[in-house]
């Protein structure tokens, strides 16, 4: 049996990773765990928003392109569940125009692919604090 407090404790740490690229989002996963932090990692925005809804993360590092909608479309979800948690938008087709949708959507950050690791890193460890393990 799991001890709730353990469970209660961990997601507080988690960050939730949404990447529907499989080499992207193992990479992100290896990164982030490699460094110290509690990450899981999904490759839709149905399967990230039903994880959400039973363990909220401390955290949401998400693509913009999903299968099944966007990374600005799953943060106003999350946000509509009543998650206030720091996000981070991560995107090959940046623009302006997404930087003022991702920012009034409520993303603390927003990273160009290809991604710079150390800066990924840096800004997790900035919005989780005591998210390392």
């Amino acid at each position: 049996m799991t001890d709730p407090t353990l469970h209660d404790s961990l997601s507080d740490r988690c960050v939730l990773i949404v990447e529907d690229d499989p080499a992207t989002r193992r990479s992100l996963l290896l990164l982030l765990t490699g460094r110290g932090f509690l990450a899981v990692a999904f490759p839709t925005m149905a399967q990230a928003l039903a994880y959400a809804a039973e363990q909220p993360p401390a955290c949401l590092v998400a693509d913009y392109l999903l299968e099944d909608g966007d990374g600005i479309a799953l943060l106003e979800s999350m946000r509509g569940s009543g998650w206030t948690g720091p996000a981070i938008l991560i995107s090959a087709y940046h623009s302006l125009e997404l930087s003022g949708r991702a920012k009034s959507s409520g993303f603390d950050e927003i990273f160009d692919k290809p991604l710079r690791e150390h800066a990924l890193v840096d800004a997790v460890g900035r919005l989780v604090p005591g998210g390392r393990r």
